[in-house]
């Protein structure tokens, strides 16, 4: 009888250390994951200012750039040409029903009319 009591506790005994020694282990790991991603992070945010940085100066060269120079018989074709379009256009808002925005600031995907496309044909 003694025998069994003895061989039991030896048994939980290890089961309890080997508990703790994965518990310990795992523990140790998930740290070294959270400074990595700590890191990580640090990094991304180096990354997206630097990549502000460089569309910032990019949009600053961009607009102190002159025109490139036009000839003026082709500004004046232009002109012949898009003068009755953009007074046959008429000017109305944009339908506020057709687009959302979401939270983000993004509008949500257009709402299309049913009768817009053809119905789909299957293919035997």
């Amino acid at each position: 009888m003694l025998q069994y009591v003895l061989w039991t506790s030896l048994v939980l005994a290890g089961g309890v250390g080997g508990w703790l020694a994965s518990a310990w282990l795992h523990q140790r790991r998930i740290q070294a994951l959270q400074v990595q991603m700590r890191v990580m992070r640090q990094t991304m945010g180096a990354h997206s200012d630097q990549a502000r940085r460089q569309i910032g100066q990019l949009q600053a060269e961009l607009a102190q750039r002159p025109l490139a120079p036009q000839p003026e018989r082709a500004v004046d074709v232009v002109r012949e040409k898009i003068a009755p379009l953009v007074e046959g256009i008429r000017r109305r808002p944009a339908a506020p029903d057709r687009y959302v925005l979401m939270e983000d600031g993004f509008p949500q995907t257009a709402v299309v009319a049913g009768d817009a496309f053809a119905p789909t044909q299957m293919i035997r």
